[in-house]
């Protein structure tokens, strides 16, 4: 009795204390924000509060029906506010300790960050300790300055008293760096500027920051009430609320798509902002092809996989994939495949990696292929770096042996480095990884997007992107799949752990699968995977069936593994996997040579139209055109049938099907019309769900199989027969009647005509080869003075538009003058032919090598990521020239003097640009020849 007596007393207090918190919540809630802390809270350009913590509120009281007022004043006002009570509560603050002792904080539950912005022209800045000699920008009072001077005790920092005095001060050329949250704000007159000179992809994290709403500790009743109103706002409001404010604001519809700088060629940032590299062409490429616009993300690799994580950006373009990813990431598609190799000091060359080593050697945290390594090596102890320039300097201090690395992206950043000398790799450690675009796991709809975009490239345009940015052709991918198919090692564990693998084919659907006459499996899909087979090293068994619904289910029950020519439906997804489409077929309609002509689907209203039983056409045409009547046919040959007896009007089946089958004798008298408006239905592979990999293997194999040999299959298997309502007896008459004026016309025409063209064909020969000389070098046929003068103007105008960086190399050669006069002009010549064909070959098909008079050559290098991109041109250049020129009269040695002008650096007009370039390889005469040379301006 006493226990209930106890239970009913606290059960009326319970009721008493929530009936006391309704009664004490005031009318209008008085918020104080600050004017000065984007993205959270700040004045925007219309004088108005804004900001992450203004919509957060607005969206509490908005669900809740609570009155709000905010109060806006200077940060250090804003506390003052709450201490003396004039705000019920605090909007948004970091938490740290003594704000935890002075207030009761409460979690927003948003993840922010305290950043140090680093100056981009800062290189070799990997982690907060490099930035010890530099100068530093910090607001005094706030959540950055501990946890920096944690980090930098002794570090040279400059107070300010607000954000907006300290970016005036980066602007003025004061700072190396500043502290600040994640965004510098947009509001900002000179923003743009600010942004240039300090990139959120430059940016070192100090620490993970909590924001909170804060209350004086004796309002426990208000903070009960105010925990209840922010539990209303759900995960998927708050992952928008930090994308719209945290993340790149972009148009509607618009992919943020995350790319890891500093990893150049495959994708980096150039000077002038512009993403630039491999990746970045596949990318473009993929949005032209599925209309999706796409806005590019630069950051760290680790930050945008973060930030992928937190809904901030929708993909991270190029990742290789590890377990240190968090759960809701996965990966969507794979974009490429890179070879890393084991790189070490020169001094160390001859300390050959073996099995045997034992030593200590670098590798990435998130490398994908360490379990590899530490097979391969297993006396080796392998050390975690997050970033290069850490395992350079250990490699340097002795700390550890080497490191491994992307094999075509550590030679560039070692020349960013100017240490390029110092290291060797040895190619024989070398060893191949994926790269996947990841995406969240949540997101099934914009995977399947990925895939099929990327399905749609040719490979001949892959091997084009590629051998754009990719100059060491032993690195080559994409290239690859023409002979051997780069498959990881866990794709070929898996084929050998999967042999006979059995692949359902349909008996009786011509020509794309069908039994012969020796009841052997035939057609386009036998021929297609007997190329698989042959380059994946497959072994398929065909199982033959005459029912598709029988193939498919036995395929849901895996007594079968592969079926080709399916469609993807979501029903199928619950027990398939698909590849990426390989085939397109189109629907057209079969009826007697008498029938009008068929504009368009709906035309076949109150038709009787034979349509394959298995088709999901046949199951869903009514769906859009429910006034066709629909006959379910047992096969093509029985809707054929059906419509030689008059029993249905149409027969409805592929392109291929039908004039495969009306190409046999027996079917007389009909014609075929195409349906355009009916879509192409994508041919895909199933595998059975369990078999996942296997699908990414054929994806590797469908993408093998050249144009030019899915063309053999088109012309081996379709035979189109496609007529437009003439029979063959309406054929031979109209032959006949015409046929005896057409063969005289055509006579006179033929004779007139071959005269004629030759006539014009030796004109414009004539007029070509003037054109030709008269902007060519007639010795060498490169492009004279005059055409190089115009490809600059012309590329001046469009770098200038896109704001990027062009070079002009002016190279004389060192010691033509001696081969002259000692082997004559025809060794000259020879040696000048000779020259041109290495200058072309040492720069890309984009750029222009000229012949600009005697012994002086201009080359014009365009959409440069930087000045080292034409030091790396000449460097390549004087190597070549170093080794001896074999001649008709023997070997010769020459050099070369390369003065070297930049765009816009050294001039923004051609004229401008040749002199100083000119110049500067006098200048290079002058002190030993032999070299390469830039303006100082081209150094500032």
């Amino acid at each position: 009795m006493v226990v209930k007596t106890v239970f009913r007393l606290l059960f009326v207090i319970y009721l008493l204390c929530s009936i006391g918190v309704q009664a004490t919540l005031p009318d209008k809630m008085q918020i104080a924000l600050s004017n000065d802390s984007y993205p959270f809270m700040f004045m925007n350009e219309r004088n108005e509060i804004d900001g992450l913590a203004v919509d957060f509120w607005r969206e509490v009281a908005r669900r809740s029906a609570i009155n709000i007022e905010f109060v806006v004043a200077d940060w250090p006002d804003t506390l003052k506010l709450l201490q003396d009570g004039k705000v019920h509560f605090h909007g948004a603050m970091a938490r740290t300790p003594e704000r935890s002792s002075r207030f009761n904080l409460i979690n927003l539950n948003v993840e922010a960050y305290s950043n140090v912005y680093v100056r981009r022209d800062l290189n070799g800045i990997s982690s907060l300790t490099d930035l010890r000699p530099f100068v530093i920008g910090v607001v005094r009072d706030t959540v950055h300055l501990d946890a920096l001077k944690q980090h930098l005790p002794d570090g040279n920092f400059m107070y300010f008293s607000n954000m907006t005095e300290l970016y005036q001060a980066a602007l003025d050329g004061k700072l190396a760096a500043f502290t600040g949250l994640d965004k510098i704000p947009e509001q900002h007159p000179r923003h743009e500027e600010l942004s240039i000179m300090f990139p959120l992809y430059n940016r070192l994290t100090l620490r993970p920051v909590e924001i909170a709403f804060a209350l004086l500790p004796q309002q426990a009743q208000l903070s009960q009430q105010l925990q209840a109103a922010v539990a209303k706002l759900d995960r998927s409001f708050m992952t928008e609320l930090e994308r719209s404010w945290l993340g790149v604001k972009a148009e509607e519809n618009t992919l943020l798509l995350g790319l890891s700088i500093n990893n150049q060629p495959f994708m980096h940032v150039a000077q002038n902002g512009e993403a630039q590299g491999l990746f970045i062409d596949l990318w473009r490429y993929w949005s032209e092809i599925t209309g999706r616009k796409v806005t590019f993300v630069p950051d760290s690799s680790f930050n945008n996989i973060r930030n992928l994580a937190k809904g901030r950006i929708d993909v991270v373009i190029g990742a290789p994939v590890h377990v240190a990813l968090p759960d809701n990431v996965v990966n969507a598609y794979q974009l490429y495949g890179f070879k890393s190799q084991y790189f070490t000091l020169t001094e160390n060359a001859e300390n050959i990696l073996t099995a045997s080593s034992q030593v200590k050697i670098g590798v990435f945290e998130n490398t994908p292929y360490l379990a590899e390594l530490k097979g391969r090596y297993p006396a080796i102890e392998f050390v975690s770096y997050r970033h290069l320039v850490q395992m350079i300097n250990a490699t340097i201090s002795h700390d550890i042996e080497g490191f491994f690395g992307a094999a075509a992206v550590i030679p560039l950043r070692l020349q960013q480095l100017n240490m390029t000398n110092m290291f060797i790799s040895q190619p024989d450690t070398t060893l191949t990884a994926p790269i996947y675009s990841l995406i969240p796991a949540d997101n099934a709809v914009l995977s399947e997007e990925i895939r099929r975009g990327f399905g749609e490239m040719s490979l001949d345009k892959l091997i084009e992107a590629e051998q754009k940015w990719i100059p060491d052709k032993s690195l080559y991918y994409f290239s690859s799949f023409r002979n051997t198919i780069p498959l990881t090692p866990q794709e070929t564990e898996w084929l050998q752990q999967h042999q006979g693998l059995r692949l359902g084919m349909l008996n009786n659907w011509p020509p794309m699968e069908f039994a012969n006459d020796a009841g052997e499996p035939a057609g386009v899909t036998e021929d297609m995977f007997n190329l698989l087979s042959e380059r994946l090293s497959l072994n398929v068994e065909v199982v033959l069936y005459s029912s598709f619904e029988q193939m498919l289910t036995d395929l849901q029950q895996k007594k079968i593994d592969i079926i080709a020519n399916i469609s993807e439906r979501e029903e199928r997804r619950n027990f398939a996997s698909f590849t990426d489409e390989f085939w397109s077929t189109q629907w057209a309609v079969v009826s007697p040579g008498n029938t009008p002509d068929i504009i368009s689907t709906a035309e076949l209203n109150n038709k009787k139209v034979a349509v394959y039983q298995d088709y999901q056409l046949a199951k869903h045409l009514n769906n859009t055109y429910p006034q066709i009547n629909v006959v379910p046919a047992a096969s093509l040959l029985n809707g054929l049938e059906m419509l030689e007896n008059a029993e249905v009007d149409f027969v409805l089946d592929s392109v291929e099907a039908l004039t495969e089958i009306l190409s046999q004798p027996g079917h007389a008298y009909m014609r075929i019309q195409i349906l355009d408006d009916l879509p192409t239905f994508p041919s895909l592979i199933a595998v059975r769900n369990d078999y996942a990999p296997l699908a990414e293997i054929l994806n590797k194999g469908l993408r093998s199989i050249s144009k030019e040999e899915r063309q053999q299959l088109y012309q081996k298997w379709f035979n189109f027969q496609i007529t437009q309502g003439l029979n063959k007896e309406q054929l031979n008459r109209l032959f006949w009647q015409i046929g005896g004026a057409a063969l005289l016309l055509l006579v006179f025409f033929v004779l007139w005509n071959l005269s004629l063209r030759r006539e014009i064909r030796l004109r414009r020969f004539a007029e070509q080869k003037m054109r030709f000389m008269a902007t060519h070098d007639e010795l060498t046929g490169l492009p004279n003075r005059s055409l190089i003068k115009e490809r600059i103007e012309q590329a001046l105008l469009q770098h200038a538009r896109h704001n990027e960086l062009l070079a002009i190399l002016f190279i004389d050669l060192d010691g033509f003058k001696e081969v002259n006069d000692e082997h004559g002009h025809d060794a000259g010549d020879e040696l000048l032919l000779k020259l041109a064909g290495i200058l072309q070959e040492k720069v890309r098909k984009s750029d222009t090598v000229a012949r600009f008079g005697g012994d002086e050559f201009v080359i014009l290098l365009t959409g440069l990521l930087s000045r080292d991109d034409a030091a790396i041109a000449a460097q390549k250049i004087l190597s070549q020239l170093a080794e001896p020129m074999t001649l008709s009269v023997g070997d010769v040695q020459v050099g070369a003097s390369i003065g070297i002008a930049v765009y816009p650096d050294d001039g923004t007009d051609c004229t401008r640009l040749l002199k100083v370039a000119d110049s500067l390889m006098y200048r290079i005469k002058q002190q030993g020849k032999n070299q390469y040379c830039f303006s100082k301006a081209g150094f500032s």
